[in-house]
């Protein structure tokens, strides 16, 4: 994946990789057959897609047309590793919808566009059952995080007098 997220960046290639490597990005292992990249509907952008997936070894990325980027019907590139190019994510979010979500990860010294915990949960709104397991979990991460943000309410030493307001 870190071969495919580095031709990405090198071609400055817009992107949001989402979907269950995102998930794991996250700490959320959950087993995944591909890599989904939410994309901008862009003929120049597709261009450098193509050139950057040609990394791959079989590069069936060659044979895409950069017509397609602009059509926006998702593209399913089947190489060694089979890549998911997306325009419109499950529920209907686009890149440009889910631009201000764009989290932007280091890993090993590879830099990554995934989506932050909020902008992940806008794209697991489905009836796929590993939709609902992934919206669960991750409305759980979100849940927990704002606890953590929320002080606790001031405590009071027992005995002591409540003020006018309490009463």
């Amino acid at each position: 994946m870190l071969q495919i997220i580095d031709a990405l960046e090198d071609r400055g290639v817009d992107y949001i990789l989402i979907g269950g490597h995102a998930l794991q990005l996250h700490g959320y292992m959950r087993a995944t057959e591909d890599i989904d990249f939410l994309l901008p509907l862009d003929q120049v952008n597709g261009r450098k897609v193509i050139d950057a997936l040609s990394v791959l070894p079989d590069k069936a990325s060659l044979e895409m047309d950069p017509k397609w980027f602009a059509d926006g019907e998702n593209i399913r590139v089947n190489d060694e590793i089979i890549v998911d190019l997306l325009f419109v994510a499950a529920n209907g979010e686009t890149y440009e919808s889910l631009t201000p979500h764009i989290l932007n990860v280091e890993i090993d010294g590879h830099a990554i566009k995934t989506l932050n915990l909020e902008g992940l949960l806008k794209t697991k709104v489905s009836s796929r059952e590993k939709d609902i397991a992934d919206h669960r979990v991750l409305s759980a991460a979100i849940n927990r995080i704002q606890k953590e943000k929320t002080p606790d309410r001031v405590r009071r030493p027992r005995g002591s007098q409540k003020d006018e307001l309490e009463r």
